[in-house]
């Protein structure tokens, strides 16, 4: 949970001095910095000869919820208005003899301070001046690298698995590691490094560093449900903390005072891709006689949801809930893996040796050992148990047969339910409240290995169970 409060504290008369003086040399006078979970307005208001206004009004308007914030702008003309929740906004500015200002759509991304400088005109207070569009599209604020992936992209681009934090690949300087699990490396530290949080609070794979869901689990958090997230690469504040990588930092969506939602549907099969000869495993062409061949898993996935968010009391409480589901379906096969090796290991042994053949060879009768690999395995056996040759040969050939039962094609799903609803209240002008949750169900028989062809009997591919619950709670006061 975490809240943005004012207490009230009783402190004696030395310790607030020697505090004071720590703040004085502590904060600076114009700070731009606002919290991973939220965005911020704020720029310079002058006349039309460039020299500052104070005490200019400005109110910031959100355009989804009519939700409002005020504020003056300083001796120096400098105004800024923080805690402020991504998405688009009305900034009105104005001052006794200038006309007023309004700028509308205005964008508040997560993380970032949105520069809207007021530049206004001698006139009669009736006036309006409007200006459309302003966006934190450069930041010239702040040191951080970061940049916002938005709810467009996050739409519009496919990813593997459905995984949203997938698209902080399209940041510069982040890039995937080489093994294929899709971890991420910032600026080329390690991937171990990273934090990925949601709304404020981690949602880390600890021992990997990444989103929670890892290769067998598709997702955790539905990647509808995230309205947008911040790439922070490097130079990022202390408020991020403990991570010397790259923070994926991101926020979900909310209700407003109108309905919206979708519904999506997403069908992925190998039935439509080309093969991919690199993938094999052995096959009986005739009795006895193997060959590694290439084959083409199956492998089918189905992601569907919807979400839907609104009003419950227009302007007060607002709703928001997501629901998905994602089902895999990849059969594995159990083999043994190789390619020569493969033919000679599922190959019949001679039911007699040749008659200048020996298992155990002597120059005295002229004998030699045999040189076919599955006589040479039932040689091995005769000479650590004594057995005769014939019984060996029955013992080797009931082994194969009893490996070869255990594998072959194995049955191999997983299925997914997330459930995501959010509440935010708007209890007054300097009180907001939320409060989210999310139930992640993932089960998957016999999919442990993910390998399309794996050294395992059919029954040792492991099941995996995964369940994950959290709820986000935030109260923010100013």
């Amino acid at each position: 949970m975490t809240r943005n409060l004012r207490y009230r504290i009783r402190l004696s008369a030395g310790f607030l001095f020697v505090l004071s003086l720590m703040l004085a040399l502590m904060v600076p006078v114009r700070s731009h910095a606002q919290t991973a979970v939220d965005g911020a307005i704020g720029g310079t208001v002058m006349d039309s000869s460039g020299a500052v206004v104070p005490n200019a009004t400005i109110v910031v308007h959100n355009v989804g919820t009519n939700a409002e914030q005020t504020a003056e702008s300083d001796a120096s003309g400098y105004y800024r208005i923080i805690h402020l929740q991504p998405g688009t906004y009305t900034v009105t500015v104005k001052a006794k003899g200038f006309s007023e200002l309004k700028v509308q759509d205005a964008t508040v991304q997560v993380g970032l301070l949105t520069d809207v400088d007021a530049h206004l005109s001698v006139g009669a207070t009736a006036q309006t001046v409007e200006v459309t569009g302003a966006a934190p599209i450069v930041n010239t604020t702040s040191p951080d690298f970061a940049g916002v992936i938005p709810q467009e992209t996050l739409n519009s681009l496919p990813e593997n698995n459905y995984r949203w934090s997938a698209a902080a690949l399209l940041t510069p300087g982040v890039t995937n590691d080489s093994n294929g699990f899709g971890l991420l490396s910032f600026r080329g530290a390690s991937t171990l490094l990273n934090n990925v949080t949601i709304d404020g609070t981690d949602d880390n794979q600890a021992y990997f560093s990444e989103e929670r869901g890892r290769t067998r689990a598709g997702y955790s958090t539905i990647k509808d449900a995230v309205q947008e997230f911040q790439v922070n690469t490097s130079n990022y504040s202390a408020e991020y903390g403990r991570s010397a990588g790259g923070i994926v930092n991101s926020v979900t969506k909310s209700g407003s005072n109108q309905f919206h939602g979708d519904i999506y549907y997403f069908d992925r099969d190998s039935d439509w891709n080309a093969q991919n000869y690199y993938v094999q495993h052995p096959v009986q062409v005739s009795p006895g006689v193997y060959q590694s061949k290439s084959f083409k898993p199956t492998d089918l996935r189905r992601q569907y949801g919807f979400t839907v968010g609104g009003p419950i009391l227009r302007d007060k409480l607002f709703f928001f809930l997501a629901g998905d589901r994602y089902y895999h379906d990849f059969p594995g096969a159990a083999t043994i893996l190789g390619t020569s090796s493969n033919a000679n290991f599922y190959g019949a042994p001679d039911a007699a040796l040749a008659a200048n053949q020996a298992c155990k060879p002597s120059t005295a009768n002229g004998t030699v050992a045999p040189t076919k690999y599955q006589d040479l395995q039932v040689c091995a056996l005769v000479n650590a148990t004594g057995l005769s040759y014939s019984s060996a040969v029955s013992y080797y050939t009931s082994g194969i047969n009893g490996l070869v039962s255990m594998l072959g094609s194995q049955p191999r799903t997983g299925g997914q339910t997330i459930l995501f609803p959010r509440l935010d209240w708007q209890i007054n002008q300097k009180n907001r409240a939320s409060v989210e949750a999310n139930r992640m169900r993932w089960t998957s028989p016999a999919g442990i290995q993910t390998a399309p062809a794996v050294a395992y009997g059919r029954s040792s591919f492991g099941n995996d169970y995964v369940r994950d619950n959290w709820i986000v709670g935030k109260l923010d006061t100013f």
